[in-house]
């Protein structure tokens, strides 16, 4: 894509035709707020660990098809999760790890009901 400006990214989309803009203020769900949360916990001013031009940086980067694939709220969490393995806060052993340990501790939950 390109403008008058130089090449646009695909995530670039403004001024593109695309319609009316929907006026419907949708409820978040509760692992979007969480998201959200996180992401303020890690860019805070006493953390500073991911900013929001890094998570920015990190969808932007993800190629079209990723790109398209997620969510607004599931785009910020894999772009924070790759951040974080980035900067080797956590690597992808130990996340897959915790994401095991929830599973099955989920799974019990739900299966003791």
């Amino acid at each position: 894509m390109q403008d008058n400006k130089g090449p646009r990214g695909y995530h670039d989309v403004g001024g593109d035709p695309a319609g009316s803009i929907p006026q419907v203020e949708l409820p978040w769900l509760h692992w979007e707020k969480q998201v959200e949360a996180i992401r303020g916990l890690l860019g805070d001013g006493t953390r500073r660990i991911v900013s929001m031009d890094e998570v920015r940086r990190g969808f932007e980067s993800f190629g079209i098809d990723k790109y398209n694939e997620f969510s607004f709220y599931r785009r910020r969490l894999e772009a924070m999760t790759d951040i974080l393995i980035e900067k080797g806060v956590v690597t992808r052993a130990e996340l897959e790890a915790s994401i095991q340990i929830v599973r099955t501790r989920w799974s019990d939950q739900t299966d003791a009901e």
